[in-house]
């Protein structure tokens, strides 16, 4: 039977240090940046991709006609809010995309990992039946499993 291998790499400490330090740097360079909770998450109203134009245009048309608007109306901060949205967009996307990366790549890498430990631990419950060392160490890594039995047919 062959054996699942998704992925074979490996890195070095000041390689994951240096991407660490580069995240904080971009982090840095954006001090703006807000974690919301999730109930502000909740509370207020989500613009997605395709509201980006709908955006665009009404500053647009802001732009066009000032005088349609109340005087008290904050123009240049609309202003200045959509043009961020549009200049932060590419940072998402690229973040998303590296974040989707991350995710799928160790999630490979636990599927192979928990596939190569189930063999081993199978291996080792073989060798537990003529060597005591083993069955300790079989005992120990068994524990992971406690109570989670069969599931009985309802």
């Amino acid at each position: 039977m062959a054996r699942q291998n998704l992925i074979s790499a490996g890195t070095d400490d000041t390689t994951i240090e240096n991407a660490i330090t580069g995240i904080k740097t971009v982090k840095d360079l954006f001090p703006f940046l807000l974690n919301l909770s999730a109930e502000e998450r909740k509370r207020f109203r989500k613009m997605g991709p395709k509201s980006v134009d709908y955006v665009n245009d009404n500053l647009a048309a802001g732009n066009q006609f000032p005088s349609s608007l109340p005087s008290d109306f904050p123009l240049s901060e609309f202003g200045k809010d959509v043009q961020l949205i549009n200049k932060l967009y590419p940072l998402l996307v690229a973040s998303q995309a590296l974040t989707e990366g991350l995710n799928d790549t160790i999630l490979a890498l636990g599927s192979d990992a928990m596939k190569e430990a189930d063999e081993v631990y199978n291996y080792l419950k073989l060798a537990a039946k003529k060597d005591a060392n083993a069955k300790e160490m079989v005992i120990q890594i068994g524990k992971r499993f406690k109570g989670q039995g069969k599931k009985k047919p309802e």
